[in-house]
């Protein structure tokens, strides 16, 4: 085998080695997303539990929400706070009107908002990407995309 050959066999499997590897990245970037996705449908409907014998959701809180154990398991570090699979801090609160209930979650890289901002789209009383309300209609990627940063703040309203 010639030098030359053998720095040919050398490019062929970096190659597939470089293709192996981003393959293995999108596949972990995947999981987060669907993680927390059921992270968030489990938040939200625990949540509803807690309070199914309550006329609102006043006085909800994150601490309150932990000590009933109504937050995801793989939710709660060591120290007690609430984190998404990006390690953000979440948080839960009664909404402005006190019939529903907030769940922000903070530090959600570009790559994942608007896979999470749009999971369950339509069954939320509002959704928030940065400050900006998103309507649950066509158009919602469009309109998320423009609100796009490198961490994002999405805020999901409930009731």
């Amino acid at each position: 085998m010639t030098l030359l050959e053998t720095l040919g066999a050398l490019l062929i499997g970096l190659i597939v080695l470089g293709g192996s590897g981003y393959m293995i990245s999108k596949g972990i970037d995947n999981d987060k997303i669907a993680k927390a996705e059921q992270n968030l449908s489990t938040f939200r409907l625990d949540i509803k539990n807690l309070y199914q014998g309550e006329p609102d959701f006043n006085g909800l809180t994150t601490d309150i929400a932990v000590t009933n154990e109504a937050v995801p398991d793989g939710m709660i570090k060591s120290s007690g706070e609430v984190r998404n699979v990006w390690n953000g801090a979440v948080t839960v609160a009664a909404g402005t009107d006190p019939t529903t209930f907030t769940i922000t979650h903070n530090s959600v890289p570009e790559y994942a908002c608007v896979k999470l901002a749009t999971f369950q789209a339509g069954s939320w009383v509002s959704v928030t990407v940065n400050g900006v309300v998103i309507q649950q209609a066509s158009g919602m990627v469009a309109a998320i995309t423009n609100q796009l940063a490198s961490t994002n703040t999405i805020v999901f309203t409930s009731n």
